[in-house]
């Protein structure tokens, strides 16, 4: 029973692994390195100064 378990557990381990190369595949392909690299929040404020942090 632990052996099945084992394998099983293996089993699962490649299926999130093969998942998560495709779906890698597919975002890079999808979107381009700017647009993954930038950041949509807004701008950053320090909240006790209420200075906006520098770009960089």
């Amino acid at each position: 029973m632990v052996e099945i378990m084992n394998w099983g557990a293996w089993g699962i381990a490649a299926a999130l692994a093969l998942w998560m190369g495709a779906d890698l595949l597919r975002v890079n392909r999808t979107y381009g390195e700017d647009y993954l690299l930038s950041s949509e929040e807004g701008e950053i404020i320090d909240a006790e100064t209420g200075e906006t942090a520098a770009r960089s």
